[in-house]
């Protein structure tokens, strides 16, 4: 038989059929609707999960020097600002209260700090331009408390006196510069070294390497703040998560296949004398496979694509929408479960003796 014509057969039983053709569809749509329901919203949620505890604020590493032995010198700060593990970075020194130049004392203070690093990997400029040295940028919370109208004016700090050239919004997750003003400064005691990860999973290596490069002679010389065990538990919730989501897959999967069968087997059993005329009349076993098989899979594709569109939609109505990759990877995973349930009927069908299927009555 050619394939023209074993499709126009297949076609034309797939219409004649319709009680099969239908309970193929509506169990395939089951299949795919109950996956996207429960499973796909686990994937959803599993991907929610991730994104929220792979934020920046997540990913900082805190190494807060307390010895008062100024571990964190030039040399350390730049070999762990380059390191490839590291987005971003910044050195700095304690907070020191400042106050508008032109209120003097009694005016509202803010935290002031000293950085060696570079600014702009924590703030951006939304006004004015970066300070040089003996000079400095304020947030625009700290711009609101000092009165500023812009970058103009002075604060005083500790004796010494800053320019303020530019106003700045923090990046994240250093929100907490966000209160304060920013002075560059090459010779300042850093004693804080704040460092973003650029994946949660590096965290325990990266903290390693930068305790490494400061080397402290006791470990109650700094204080460290790391996401490292946060990455562990990121990843142990990821394994917990998929672990659970593949076995209730499986576990849809393997009953969806086996009420296909179900149909098919009612299907093959009502038509057996229609299958064993063909294969008297010269049909090959291949053809008749490919009969039945086709008659299970254009109702099962019109199924996965019922069944995705509307499980699609209980997701979205829940707030929890699979990633497309997955969605369209159940529509299939439903077709070819479909599909590989009828195989062995279709065979079956094919090799039985056709003299004896028309005799039977």
């Amino acid at each position: 038989m050619r394939t023209p014509s074993l499709l126009a057969e297949t076609l034309a039983t797939v219409r004649g059929q319709k009680v099969p053709t239908i309970a193929t569809i509506v169990l395939v749509a089951v299949m795919c609707t109950t996956v996207l329901a429960t499973v796909g919203r686990t994937a959803a949620s599993e991907l929610q999960v991730a994104q929220r505890l792979d934020a920046a604020g997540s990913r900082q590493l805190t190494i807060t020097d307390i010895s008062g032995d100024q571990l964190l010198g030039s040399a350390v700060v730049d070999q762990a600002l380059a390191l490839s593990t590291v987005d971003q970075g910044i050195a700095h020194t304690h907070a020191q209260d400042a106050v508008a130049g032109s209120v003097g004392p009694g005016g509202d203070p803010i935290p002031l700090w000293r950085v060696t690093s570079e600014l702009s990997d924590v703030a951006q400029l939304v006004a004015g331009r970066w300070p040089a040295a003996g000079e400095a940028i304020v947030s625009q919370t700290a711009a609101r408390t000092l009165g500023f109208e812009g970058p103009a004016g002075f604060l005083t700090a500790g004796g010494d006196e800053y320019a303020v050239v530019g106003i700045f919004h923090t990046l994240s997750p250093f929100d907490a510069f966000d209160a304060g003003a920013l002075v560059p400064s090459t010779d300042a005691a850093v004693t804080t070294l704040r460092l973003v990860v650029a994946d949660a999973t590096q965290a325990a290596s990266t903290q390693t390497q930068v305790l490494r490069l400061i080397a402290p002679t006791s470990p109650d010389d700094l204080q460290v703040t790391s996401p490292a065990t946060l990455a562990q538990v990121q990843q142990e919730v990821a394994a917990d998560v998929t672990s659970f989501g593949r076995g209730l897959l499986l576990l849809v999967l393997a009953a969806g296949g086996i009420l296909v069968a179900v149909v098919v087997l009612s299907d093959v059993l009502v038509r057996r004398k229609d299958l064993g005329r063909r294969r008297a009349l010269g049909a090959t076993r291949s053809a008749i496979i490919l009969l039945v098989v086709g008659r299970t899979l254009a109702p099962a594709a019109l199924g996965a694509l019922v069944g995705t569109a509307a499980g699609s939609a209980l997701a979205l109505r829940a707030g929890a929408v699979p990633p497309p990759d997955f969605i369209a990877a159940t529509g299939v995973l439903a077709t070819l479960t479909a599909v590989l349930a009828c195989l062995l009927l279709a065979a079956l069908a094919a090799y039985r003796d056709p003299v004896a299927v028309l005799r039977t009555p």
